[in-house]
């Protein structure tokens, strides 16, 4: 598995994470999702609409929390 590096520029208290992040529609490379297959709206993309509740032209898909699942480890015996 390759290793990513980046570096945050500024200071990282003041970093924002858009709320798309941690949804479960949210599309592979994160510029669109079930709700906006055409690209996520400015307002909720900048957390400016808290989109657990509805915004125009989401045909009703909301966010929703991705549950990730990690493979567990296999050790040999």
């Amino acid at each position: 598995m390759e290793i990513l590096k980046f570096e945050i520029v500024g200071d990282p208290r003041e970093l924002i994470v858009s709320q798309c992040v941690w949804c479960a529609h949210r599309s592979a490379d994160g510029a669109s999702c079930q709700a906006f297959p055409n690209g996520i709206p400015y307002e909720i993309l900048f957390n400016e609409h808290d989109h657990t509740t509805p915004f125009a032209g989401d045909s009703g898909t909301c966010y929703e929390t991705v549950i990730l699942v990690l493979e567990e480890e296999k050790v040999p015996a």
